[in-house]
């Protein structure tokens, strides 16, 4: 049982890095796009 803990704690921050990552991703697009459109 507390394995199945662990290994969705780890699923958890697994998925929350991608997240994260699409949305810095996503930022630095839309300042890109900023700065082409000027």
């Amino acid at each position: 049982m507390a394995h199945k803990k662990i290994e969705r704690k780890k699923e958890l921050d697994r998925r929350r890095k991608r997240r994260a990552e699409r949305i810095k991703a996503r930022i630095h697009e839309a300042q890109a796009a900023a700065k082409n459109s000027k």
